[in-house]
């Protein structure tokens, strides 16, 4: 009887999470006019319980695909609201390039503005939260001893090429490609893994337990639902919470940069954060690099394909000087994460540094107080390497046992 009440209130519980999405359909359906603050708040929600949606789907998944494909896939499906907000940037973008000219102008600078901005944020926020909270509930190390050598490869070889956009001060056509082939080919080699027997609790477990045939349409339709609610959800939040931001007089350099991104990462942040809380930081961080992966080679590579179809033609993504510095300063704190993390044995002062650098540069959005930052980042990605070698085979998961 226990059983069947816990079971009843598990599915109650899955049931009113996936409701919390309801009021952004009909909100953006409906096209009724609220208060900013108001439609971020509907919008936000449903992004928030599309988030938790994802996390019991990924979970149950588990039981038919790898992890690691599970988590690719999920890390693909949460960035969707960063992918729609990144596609109209690029769009408008490329309405108002003149390749005649070849000026770069303030639509294409939001672009680059919000790609960086992005994947900052998933480091700094995202990485060390879920560093912090496990040591805060363990008061240990985050032991990732034998896992993510797939990830931290990819991720160590995406951030090599951010370095070339960086040095080129453009996103060429063919970089692009290559960098979405690459994100394709990190899909594929993550389906070809084994699939193991998680360890489920709450919601995931009543899934998990249905018959195979039920629960796999389950995970599906959740699945699905998720992401038809960050796509419904996304943009109209993102517009309401920059229409919010504007008449409290931020500035738009910021709102692009990390108001937007703050909102259109919070599924996959979210998400990884309830793994850390229900005792599976590993799934927490993997999602999370997943993402950074996915977004320094699919975003990346995507955003110059729309930006040529809106223009009309295959081009490249030109940038002007401060643009590459953000590409620069990105490439730079991925760096530094990477060799952070590279033992696999990760304990609270990596997570604070990663916070506390973050928090800091968020103060100087000028452009050389950003390669001053950058500078300090591969100072100290420098000084790990210089106190322990190790690290450099380390970050593709040489000598880790």
């Amino acid at each position: 009887m226990a059983i069947q009440v816990r079971s009843r209130r598990s599915w109650v519980w899955v049931v009113s999470v996936a409701g919390l999405g309801v009021p952004a359909f009909v909100l953006r359906l409906s096209g009724a006019e609220l208060e900013p603050l108001v439609a971020a708040l509907i919008y936000g929600v449903g992004i928030v319980g599309g988030a938790f949606l994802l996390s019991w789907a990924a979970e149950v998944a588990q039981l038919d695909i790898s992890a690691a494909f599970a988590l690719a896939l999920l890390a693909l499906i949460a960035v969707l609201p960063e992918y729609a907000i990144e596609a109209v940037l690029a769009w408008d973008a490329g309405q108002s390039f003149d390749p005649a000219v070849g000026e770069v102008t303030r639509e294409m600078q939001r672009v680059a503005a919000n790609v960086t901005g992005a994947n900052r944020l998933l480091v700094g926020l995202g990485w060390s939260l879920v560093i912090l909270i496990y040591w805060l509930r363990r008061r240990q190390s985050l032991d990732l001893r034998g896992s993510m050598r797939l990830e931290l490869t990819m991720l160590v070889a995406a951030t090599l090429v951010t370095f070339l956009i960086f040095f080129t001060n453009q996103v060429h056509i063919i970089l692009a490609a290559a960098l979405i082939v690459m994100y394709l080919f990190y899909l594929w080699v993550t389906s070809t893994r084994e699939s193991e027997e998680p360890e489920l609790v709450g919601a995931a477990l009543v899934i998990g337990a249905l018959p195979p045939a039920r629960r796999r349409a389950v995970v599906v339709v959740m699945f699905l639902y998720a992401a038809a609610v960050i796509l419904v959800a996304a943009e109209p939040f993102v517009e309401a919470l920059i229409e919010t931001g504007s008449e409290f007089g931020i500035d738009e350099f910021i709102l692009i940069q990390w108001i937007a991104p703050l909102a259109s990462e919070s599924p996959e942040i979210i998400v990884a954060v309830l793994f850390t809380l229900r005792a599976n930081p590993l799934a927490g961080i993997t999602l999370l690099i997943s993402a950074e992966v996915n977004q320094l080679t699919l975003l990346v590579g995507s955003m110059v394909g729309i930006f040529s179809l809106s223009a009309g033609e295959l081009l490249s993504f030109p940038l002007d000087s401060r643009q590459s510095t953000e590409f620069f300063l990105t490439s730079a704190v991925s760096v530094f994460a990477i060799l952070l993390i590279a033992p696999r044995l990760v304990g609270w002062r990596a997570g604070a540094a990663l916070l506390v650098l973050f928090i800091a540069h968020l103060f100087f959005v000028d452009e050389a107080a950003r390669r001053i930052f950058a500078y300090v980042y591969l100072g100290l990605a420098g000084g790990l390497v210089i106190l322990d070698r190790r690290r450099l085979l380390q970050a593709v998961g040489i000598g880790i046992h």
